[in-house]
């Protein structure tokens, strides 16, 4: 069987496994894993390149002096360092053209904010396809590796690595993982697939567990926490436990092994889905997960959201889900392999 290739933007080459309508499951994977290394070798964003970070208008800044609103919208930047961005010309419209600080701006308008020449942080782009059908893909995802563009992250992202792959189609991640855990992402192949499963999510109807790592001692072979957690993001993009305007939230653990340097390895069911919310609940019992770098002991908080590759890991793995299939409507469920941490003692 010869590999029938299509020509990617960096001039690399593309495994196609769509020109294959007879492959089997097995032969499927195997082509696609081909094509996922090629995906992240070298990592995209390992050259230097120009970002544009988009700016929209709200509403709330209609009228005002372009360097006004973005004093408004972007609230960790003061306005010398906007005024700086300006006369260096990195604010830019739609054309990438410069613009003064002084434009007004209407709601609904459109800038960008130019950041030349990046070179982005390593990621582990070691993607694992664990099934694929016409609807539904279903990744093991590794660590560190964002899902989507934000902060000092564009091109080595798990969507950027999947558009790559798939292309011309468009994949759709129906949730998300933070950058440093691990484990089972769904994946839609359409926007009509994305929101039935999207759906589910919403409304609790998809059965999520995980697996997780964390120091001693504990409460209980089995506990919970049912601490509100806050709508809005603090320090370093961190959530907090709030009683007073948090949103409900409710997590369970359940012991499976007692580790003899005094760490545990515990099942947690999440019954909620609020940002973080393993490890903020976690945070609050006095049991940060092992390898966090922001929800750090004594109720601190680290300096860092994503790891650096090579660092010990977040210990924080969806090892297994269940839900409707978007195309069958049947129910399925998939586990994950689990990670070196929960096998090995120590």
């Amino acid at each position: 069987m010869r590999l029938v290739e299509a020509s990617l933007p960096n001039g690399q080459s593309r495994i196609d496994p769509d020109k294959f309508p007879a492959h089997t499951g097995h032969t499927l994977i195997t082509l696609r894993h081909a094509a996922f290394r090629l995906a992240v070798t070298p990592l995209p964003g390992s050259q230097p390149q120009d970002h544009f970070k988009p700016l929209n208008i709200p509403g709330a800044c209609d009228g005002l002096p372009l360097l006004a609103a973005l004093g408004r919208m972007v609230g960790n930047v003061s306005v010398t360092e906007w005024e700086a961005e300006f006369a260096l010309g990195r604010i830019v419209n739609l054309d990438q053209l410069a613009v003064a600080a002084t434009q007004i701006v209407r709601a609904g308008e459109r800038y960008q904010h130019l950041f030349p020449n990046i070179t982005e942080p390593a990621v582990n782009g070691a993607v694992e396809l664990l099934h694929e059908d016409d609807a539904l893909i279903v990744i093991n995802k590794p660590a560190p590796l964002p899902m989507h563009a934000g902060g000092r992250f564009y091109r080595n992202t798990l969507q950027h690595i999947l558009n790559t792959v798939y292309q011309p189609q468009t994949p759709y991640p129906a949730h998300r993982l933070d950058a440093n855990t691990t484990g089972l992402v769904l994946v839609a192949r359409s926007r009509l697939f994305a929101a039935h499963l999207q759906a589910q999510f919403a409304q609790g109807k998809v059965t999520k567990t995980y697996l997780v790592r964390v120091p001693g001692p504990l409460p209980a072979d089995d506990f919970f926490c049912d601490a509100p957690i806050s709508a809005e993001s603090g320090k370093r993009c961190s959530r907090t436990i709030d009683f007073e305007n948090g949103l409900a939230a409710r997590t369970e653990f359940h012991v499976l092994q007692r580790f003899a340097d005094g760490t545990n390895l515990i099942e947690v069911k999440p019954l909620t889905g609020r940002t973080n919310q393993i490890r903020v609940h976690l945070w609050q019992l006095g049991l940060p997960v092992c390898g966090d770098a922001l929800y750090l002991p004594g109720h601190q908080l680290g300096r860092t959201q994503t790891l650096a590759v090579g660092e010990p890991p977040l210990c924080l793995h969806a090892g297994h889900i269940k839900f409707i299939h978007p195309q069958t409507l049947t129910p399925v469920e998939f586990t994950a392999p689990l990670p070196a941490w929960a096998r090995a003692e120590g």
